[in-house]
């Protein structure tokens, strides 16, 4: 079990993420607890490519067992910032999977343009 900093204050966090204070939230002791408890909910391993949960839009290209790294919002949290803590709102995926779902993914693998000219100084 991962050892925690103690609570130093008792948040509403659907205020606090209403207002857009995201960053404090993803790095409270109350998301740590229930970022666990969905890892081991899961057993670590990613819902997407085991293919136990998709979006609706996105699906996996084969069924593999990937180890779980990241814990998802299914209803996004600035949708609905009450289902923050909601362990039944959360889904365990790896990072590949996370890109996928949030269409990131698309963007990760552009080759970069090489200059037209060597430059030399």
């Amino acid at each position: 079990m991962k050892q925690r900093r103690k609570r130093r204050k008792h948040y509403n966090w659907a205020e606090e993420i209403a207002k857009g204070n995201t960053n404090a939230f993803y790095n409270s002791t109350d998301w740590d607890i229930v970022r666990e408890k969905v890892l081991n909910r899961d057993k670590g391993k990613c819902q997407f490519f085991l293919g136990n949960w998709n979006d609706g839009k996105h699906f996996p290209d084969k069924i593999k067992i990937i180890n779980a790294d990241t814990v998802h919002h299914i209803i996004p949290i600035k949708e609905r910032p009450d289902l923050a803590l909601d362990a039944n709102n959360c889904i365990s995926l790896s990072f590949e999977a996370h890109e996928i779902i949030e269409e990131r993914h698309r963007w990760a693998w552009r080759k970069k343009k090489k200059p037209l000219t060597k430059e030399r100084w």
